[in-house]
């Protein structure tokens, strides 16, 4: 297990003395599934040594977990969990996704906008699209990281794609060689082509102004927005 970076994490501690969700916090909320040698398995439950699906380099070894219980902070929206109705990102189920999660996904729009199809994004720049809204955290909330030797994404909820670091980047406050996450204005730009996409397909004649009219979220900063909040508890 790894040492928590306040960097990421933050260090402000309750009088519980576990320490905050925070709007960088990045890895798997518990009760997320990923494919496993042995079928789909609670991201709580895997192990080091054991074998899980990835994108790009089939199975592939979890050489270190790190687990972190982190206290919610009801008043910092930007921190909170998203939640992903099924369907959405090509989950089979409802899941509950971090803001800063680096999350994978696959378009025309992606193409024409990076040259390839696949591209990684924030999940905070998917609020709005597709019903993808903040949801507010019980009073704890469990993370899971997998780490692999290398950078790998791993299937979640059958279709969903989420980006794991190996062990050399969570220790290092270097970036990540292998994948490139867009930065939040081109991964904005690529979430309203998306749903003026889910638009035309209902209406030809939907204007891309429309879908950022319904979108309802300022772009300023992870949390500030006026989409729909939901409750986890």
């Amino acid at each position: 297990m790894f040492a928590r970076k306040d960097a990421i994490w933050g260090a402000t501690h309750g009088e519980t003395g576990l320490p905050k969700l925070d709007a960088r916090t990045t890895g798997l909320v518990a009760g997320i599934n990923v494919a496993t040698t042995a079928g789909w398995a609670k991201v709580e439950t895997i192990t080091e040594g054991q074998q899980v699906l990835t994108f790009d380099g089939g199975l592939q070894t979890v050489v270190a977990i790190t687990r972190h219980v982190l206290m919610a902070d009801t008043t910092e929206v930007a921190s909170w969990p998203l939640f992903v109705p099924s369907g959405a990102l090509g989950n089979r189920d409802d899941m509950n996704i971090l803001p800063h999660q680096s999350i994978m996904v696959e378009s025309d729009a992606a193409d024409a906008l990076t040259g390839d199809p696949f591209a990684l994004i924030p999940a905070a720049t998917l609020v709005g699209y597709r019903g993808i809204t903040y949801v507010r955290p019980s009073d704890w909330v469990e993370i899971i990281q997998l780490h692999f030797a290398k950078d790998e994404i791993v299937f979640a909820n059958v279709g969903a794609l989420f980006l794991c670091h190996s062990q050399e980047d969570l220790m290092s406050d270097m970036g990540s060689d292998a994948y490139e996450v867009l930065a939040m204005d081109a991964a904005e730009d690529l979430v309203d082509c998306l749903m003026h996409q889910d638009d035309a397909l209902r209406d030809r004649t939907c204007p891309t102004a429309a879908a950022k009219q319904r979108r309802g979220v300022s772009r300023d900063s992870y949390g500030a927005n006026s989409a729909p909040i939901l409750s986890m508890a």
